[in-house]
């Protein structure tokens, strides 16, 4: 493989080293790795490190963090007691779900990888490219093959195209991180504008004929740069999805941006080219494509799967549990995984929402299941604000967030769940610790982002807000209002906005429809207030 870029001006430092080493090939070095003193490791190996799906988290005092990668968040009873097996040996009974249904297990250290690692493997497990400027976990629909909604089964489709890119070296070393996310659902569960490459169902009628596909869209992201992804006019037919991926992937490869880390991402590039290129090169790898169609979406579900519901299959139900801001134990973790094989076959899966999902459970198993003590603590029917909140891993473990957001979050969420007995719709209060945006504020009710900012004369947490976002149809992002709320107002700030839509709402106005009727300044004015 010609690296077309290397001899580019100006390639940031992490580009040169990729052109000295692959990352991949740190998977080779990690028994060497294991018996090193973490202040001996080079900066560059600790950076390759992330291609093993391994991250050095804060404090950089010799503790690192696993992504273990699940498709779509699809893993097994058997699987999750294995990762629940590593934190309680390793990691010091912690599991984190990621916001795009990955399960990160903290406090490794050096010594720990080869045994880590080998037991994954072990258990069909891989965390290979778990982070790193590689294709990360494919994110989708948590459903995908039991969902009565979705337009077909996807979970082949996301098999293949994870069993084609990770650990493949064509593939190894782009520009930044490369998202993808493939649903056949029509609720937006795989949150497709946020991504790189995003698939959502689409239904084409020729002469007659009605076929099955996809929509395309490219080109989005977060972080202090958000942008929504570019819709293209393809038609994709089921079996298309692996050649669009692995084009885009190869154009993003080979034309991206490599000088500043941050003007790297793929929508960077698809914004400077612009359409008509775009397709035109995509088409200039996967030959011909199809145009037109119609999306089959329908009203957004915040990547929510709360309770008990029925499968396509007959018989059989799906039961969607909260966990709290994503974390848990251990034995939370294993004791799940019990439930899982005791009321259905084992299937689990982990959400975009940061949540569990027991599946193929039969109906004469609903009302043991419903009584285990367990779900009193990850619940069926988590209250309003509780059951629809996110928040980053935090500073307790993240090197990039000033603020620990989890902590945050659980103390704001109890609040407002004692304050506003009478909420009736979900409200989505989303706490992230950096700009980063890994717990998607641009995308909530109302979104917070972690930093510092000069209050009272002193310098103390401080958040920027965000307002009145959303995805699926009408995806927009929220205001963004002037100015920060320090953390010691952040209760009183949140409630005055939470008490404004509850006076002020029309019948049926969700909170993203009312605060896009009424317009950023009465928001404004109440984050003024709370900052003075």
């Amino acid at each position: 493989m010609e690296k077309v870029w290397s001899t580019r001006e100006n390639l940031n430092t992490n580009e040169l080293w990729k052109l000295e080493k692959d990352g991949l090939e740190i998977l080779k070095e990690i028994p060497e790795i294991a018996g090193m003193n973490y202040a001996s490791l080079e900066k560059s190996d600790i950076e390759r490190l992330k291609w093993a799906g391994i991250y050095a988290q804060r404090p950089k005092n010799g503790r690192f963090l696993v992504r273990v990668k699940l498709s779509s968040g699809a893993m097994t009873a058997a699987q999750a007691r294995v990762i629940a097996g590593i934190s309680k040996d390793f990691g010091a009974d912690s599991i984190q779900i990621t916001i795009r249904q990955c399960i990160q297990v903290h406090n490794l250290t050096q010594r720990d990888f080869p045994e880590v690692l080998r037991r994954l493997d072990a258990a069909g497990l891989t965390s290979v490219e778990g982070c790193g400027d590689v294709p990360r976990n494919i994110l989708g629909n948590p459903l995908m093959g039991i969902d009565p909604e979705e337009l077909f089964d996807t979970t082949d489709i996301v098999k293949e195209a994870a069993e084609a890119l990770i650990g493949n070296p064509e593939f190894s070393n782009l520009p930044r991180k490369y998202k993808i996310s493939i649903s056949a659902n029509p609720r937006d569960t795989g949150f497709a504008r946020i991504n790189d490459i995003a698939f959502v169902p689409a239904v084409r009628r020729r002469q007659g004929e009605v076929q099955n596909g996809f929509h395309v869209y490219v080109g989005g992201g977060l972080s202090s740069n958000p942008m929504l992804a570019e819709k293209l006019s393809f038609f994709i037919r089921p079996e298309e999805t692996l050649s669009v991926i692995r084009a885009v992937a190869l154009i993003f490869r080979d034309y991206g941006y490599r000088e500043s880390r941050t003007h790297c991402r793929l929508k960077f590039l698809v914004q400077d080219w612009g359409k008509e290129k775009l397709e035109k090169t995509i088409e200039s790898y996967t030959g011909p494509l199809l145009r037109g169609g119609r999306e089959y979406l329908h009203r957004w579900n915040y990547g929510r799967f709360h309770g008990f519901h029925r499968q396509k299959q007959e018989g059989l139900y799906y039961a969607g549990l909260n966990v709290p801001m994503g974390h848990m134990e251990a034995a939370d973790l294993a004791a799940l995984a019990d439930l899982a094989d005791r009321y259905g076959d084992g299937t689990m899966r982990t959400t975009n929402s940061q949540c569990v999902i027991l599946a193929n459970i039969p109906e004469r198993n609903l009302a043991s299941l419903r009584e285990e003590p367990l779900l009193e603590k990850f619940r069926p029917d988590p209250g309003y604000f509780e059951g629809y909140a996110a928040a980053c891993t935090g500073n307790r473990y993240c090197s990039f967030a000033p603020v620990d957001s989890k902590a945050v979050l659980g103390r704001l969420i109890a609040s407002l769940e004692a304050s506003f007995p009478e909420m009736d719709v979900p409200f989505r209060v989303n706490v992230t610790g950096c700009v980063h945006s890994c717990a998607h504020p641009q995308l909530a009710d109302i979104g917070f982002t972690g930093g510092k900012m000069r209050w009272k004369d002193a310098v103390t947490d401080g958040y920027a807000v965000w307002i009145g976002g959303t995805l699926g149809r009408n995806a927009h992002f929220g205001y963004q209002l002037d100015g920060r709320v320090p953390e010691e107002r952040l209760e009183a700030f949140t409630k005055s906005v939470v008490s404004l839509y509850l006076a002020e709402r029309k019948r049926g106005e969700d909170f993203t429809i009312f605060a896009k009727r009424i317009g950023s300044e009465p928001f404004q004015k109440l984050l003024g207030d709370a900052a003075a």
